[in-house]
């Protein structure tokens, strides 16, 4: 019988060098339309500058070979099947009434560099000069939902769930974990993470929002949308600098574009405002899109402005980790310092639910329960927290 060959370390180093050179090829082979994805989202500046010429050279050189569109194609099956939950490969797996017209692809990912341009939704219009007092107004800490309407608005509502990763974490999964106890509401899930109001040229809520939507018509729409909008934003070849006159007048109007599509059919709309982030300077930003936000949406008669900094924040609407839930101390916030976390979600959950459910039959309401989840801002007179049942 042969020996075993003798242990060789140099071999070892070797081959794992081989798989690791193959893992990354193949990776970027898999995932060039992720790359460029990836380069698109990032914040004007020199990391993009660099990063943004070289995934686009990249995908262009493999996208002839087809494997980006075989594997989005794989991913439409599996929403297809109930397999894939995300609601653009959904809305894909189903097409759309023709009626709908999508001037892009529904992906992001699979949407060629040639044909994602910095244009303008076609709703856009050249905004008015923005009054400096309106845009600096802060948001109260907490807003009260106004009374029921005398007459039910339906004996059952359909409500859609939409915005960037702040409706997909924590606060979408906490709506709907709570849901069942209210048999008279159903749930639209047409959220996208990593989006925005201030990058169209990435994804485009104008156009993929009616894609996603179908010919579905909600009463209400639960939007919470912005964390990724604190950044400057090109169009065509004019760079407009976060937080500059121009930067404020361009993005108010596409709030204000955006909130009249989700209110086209009647729906009326709920804006969850931003919580409060960890970090000072992205603080600092996000109050500007809160602010921002709040000038359109508490000036329109089909929005409901909802404050979450003083559920989720301190007395002084402050970033706070951990709060009262169910009577416990509890974590509010994600470890990023910018989500929130399923119980900090459960707050806002516990304002909005009960609401919703009194808009429709009377004979519909949740069952009452004596336990309820209460900020610490709730002691000082909020008189919107509801009983969780």
């Amino acid at each position: 019988m042969n020996p075993m060959p003798p242990y060789s370390r140099t071999q070892t180093l070797r081959q794992m060098s081989v798989a690791m050179v193959t893992f990354v090829l193949l990776a970027l082979v898999l995932e060039s339309g992720g790359l460029y994805d990836w380069a698109q989202r990032l914040e004007l500046g020199p990391e993009r500058t660099i990063a943004l010429p070289i995934c686009t050279a990249l995908h262009n050189k493999l996208a002839p070979l087809g494997i980006e569109r075989q594997r989005h194609r794989l991913l439409v099956g599996l929403a297809e099947l109930g397999w894939n939950d995300d609601p653009e490969l959904a809305a894909e797996a189903t097409p759309a009434p023709e009626t709908i017209t999508v001037a892009t692809s529904p992906t992001v990912a699979t949407t060629s560099p040639s044909s994602t341009t910095a244009a303008e939704p076609a709703s856009y219009q050249p905004p008015a000069v923005l009054p400096v007092a309106v845009a600096l107004a802060a948001p109260p800490l907490i807003t009260n939902l106004p009374k029921p309407a005398d007459e039910p608005a339906a004996p059952h509502l359909k409500i859609a769930l939409t915005g960037d990763s702040m409706m997909a974490v924590g606060l979408s999964a906490a709506i709907q974990r709570d849901s069942p106890r209210y048999k008279n509401l159903d749930f639209l899930n047409l959220f996208k993470s990593g989006t925005g109001l201030a990058r169209p040229e990435v994804f485009n809520w104008q156009l993929q929002y009616p894609a996603m939507l179908k010919d579905d018509h909600p009463d209400f729409v639960i939007v919470a949308i912005g964390a990724n909008d604190a950044q400057g934003f090109q169009i065509g070849s004019t760079i407009y600098p976060f937080g500059t006159e121009q930067w404020k007048e361009i993005y108010v109007a596409r709030v204000d574009a955006f909130l009249r599509l989700l209110s086209a059919h009647g729906a009326t709309v709920l804006w969850i405002g931003l919580p409060p982030m960890k970090d000072p300077g992205f603080a600092s930003r996000v109050d500007l899109v809160n602010r921002l936000q709040y000038s359109i949406v508490s000036a329109s008669p089909h929005a409901i402005w909802v404050s979450s900094a003083g559920v989720i924040g301190d007395d002084h609407g402050a970033y706070r980790d951990f709060g009262n839930v169910h009577n416990k101390p509890e974590r509010l916030r994600a470890a990023d310092g910018i989500h929130i976390s399923d119980d900090g979600a459960e707050l806002i959950a516990a304002r909005l639910l009960p609401w919703l459910a009194a808009q429709s039959a009377k004979d519909a309401k949740p069952p009452q329960k004596e336990k309820s989840p209460t900020p610490a801002s709730a002691d000082a007179g909020d008189s919107n927290i509801q009983p969780k049942p």
